[in-house]
């Protein structure tokens, strides 16, 4: 553990990926799925690929299972996984990771309901919830950390103001985690949902400092990969 300032945070403000063009051939929904999925070639140097873990995502899954609050997450979570999906690898830099799935719907409205719940009001809270027990379990896998951990605490929001796609919901905030020797750490953290027309493009990230020079123009050039895409067959 590292003595870590303030994160600062990952703002995507008024960011426009260019508007769909126009193609006459066609392609699946799995291929859509997979021309949004982000790529090494979206970071900048010094970042690296790795593989995917199934392990986080179902410590998560089994995590949300547990909180009330997080009903409305966790449908969101089984209606993207309901359709044509493609994830992404691991992309990590130093102490800061950025994964990402992709899902087409069969239609623009159903993609739009999906995205009404994962705005609902609730999630926020499931957020904090969510990540301060995922944080806990996991710090405290280390016997010699564990007895030295004071608290974990996760405060989450909704960032407004965001514009890329034909509509997108930002959550973000960060982990303070506590230790009995006096120090603590922050790590920022951001759930990312981005609409283009039926497709449901997601991300997400951990890290202790700004990255948002490498987020950001990774997350435009993955929507606008999307918007780009021949229309679906």
């Amino acid at each position: 553990m590292r003595r870590a300032g303030a994160v600062v945070a990952v703002a995507l403000l008024a960011l426009a990926a260019g508007a769909a063009s126009a193609a006459a051939s066609t392609t699946s929904d799995q291929e859509l799925a997979r021309a949004g999925v982000l790529r090494l070639s979206d970071f900048p140097a010094g970042w690296k690929e790795s593989r995917r873990g199934s392990t986080d995502d179902a410590a998560i899954d089994a995590q949300a299972a547990k909180i009330p609050s997080c009903r409305r997450f966790a449908a969101f979570i089984k209606a993207n996984r309901q359709n044509p999906r493609a994830t992404s690898p691991s992309f990590d830099h130093a102490n800061s990771n950025v994964t990402n799935a992709v899902s087409v719907f069969p239609s623009t409205e159903k993609a739009i309901a999906t995205m009404a719940t994962f705005g609902d009001a609730r999630v926020p809270k499931c957020f904090e919830q969510l990540f301060t027990a995922v944080f806990r379990a996991q710090l405290t896998k280390t016997k010699s950390l564990a007895k030295q951990l004071v608290s974990v605490k996760t405060h989450i929001g909704l960032l407004h103001g965001v514009h890329i796609g034909d509509q997108a919901i930002v959550y973000q905030g960060a982990v303070n985690v506590a230790l009995k020797d006096g120090t603590t750490q922050t790590v920022g953290l951001g759930v990312i949902s981005v609409r283009v027309a039926a497709t449901l493009a997601g991300y997400s990230y951990t890290s202790d400092v700004d990255i948002s020079t490498a987020l950001q123009p990774a997350i435009v050039a993955s929507v606008a990969r999307v918007q780009n895409a021949p229309p679906s067959a």
